[in-house]
């Protein structure tokens, strides 16, 4: 299957063409880029492949959770694609694609950075399901959750985290991706019907409710 997925939401802008078989990849690890080099890049990994966005099968974004600006970038920029094409998207959270990473059969904890003293945390099993949707924490729920699980386990974080609780953490991402990407095929459909996973509310919108004096999350 043909296919290009971007990541706009993580710590890292990436980029990935499938073609034919064969795996076109960009990774820059300033996310901040991602408004102004994500579709540089993405045409020239399909000049690479002497291939046409209409020629792509499929199109995936990640959804979330992480930046808030980059996971609209990189959805509103997958959904304009596939809908030009006529053709289906999928989406893959942040937190899965770092699980992807890990190799073996025990369950596997990903962690990513949530701003503000939060942590987004979630569980797979060996053949990555979910077994803990993903949710914010601070960095104290962090470690206690962490401490109560009694079975064995990977721990798999962003560069911003994996200090603090001596957790890996990936340089590369390709083949995590592919596979993720690839493991959620079946499960493309039309590109509207893709959510956003915030998982928390903006701090803009946070900080209105609490001058409000509004409960927030």
């Amino acid at each position: 299957m043909n296919y290009l997925a971007v990541d706009t939401a993580s710590e890292s802008l990436k980029v990935l063409v499938s073609y034919n078989g064969s795996y076109g990849y960009f990774q820059c690890n300033d996310f901040t880029a991602a408004s102004v080099r994500l579709m540089p890049e993405v045409d020239r990994l399909l000049r690479s492949f002497n291939a046409k966005i209409s020629d792509m099968d499929m199109f995936a974004c990640v959804t979330g959770p992480g930046s808030f600006t980059g996971i609209r970038i990189g959805m509103a920029t997958i959904k304009a694609l596939a809908y030009v094409c006529g053709k289906p998207a999928v989406g893959v959270t942040a937190l899965e694609l770092l699980a992807y990473t890990t190799k073996g059969e025990d369950p596997t904890v990903a962690v990513c950075d949530a701003a503000n003293g939060m942590r987004y945390v979630a569980v797979y099993d060996g053949k990555m399901r979910e077994l803990l949707s993903p949710k914010a924490l601070s960095a104290s729920e962090l470690k206690d959750f962490l401490a109560e699980i009694e079975e064995p386990y990977a721990l798999v974080a962003d560069s911003r985290t994996a200090g603090e609780i001596n957790a890996g953490g990936p340089a590369v991402f390709r083949d995590a991706f592919a596979a993720a990407v690839e493991a959620h095929a079946s499960e493309a459909e039309d590109a509207g019907l893709l959510q956003p996973l915030y998982i928390r509310k903006p701090q803009a919108e946070r900080d209105l409710e609490k001058k409000n004096g509004q409960a927030g999350d």
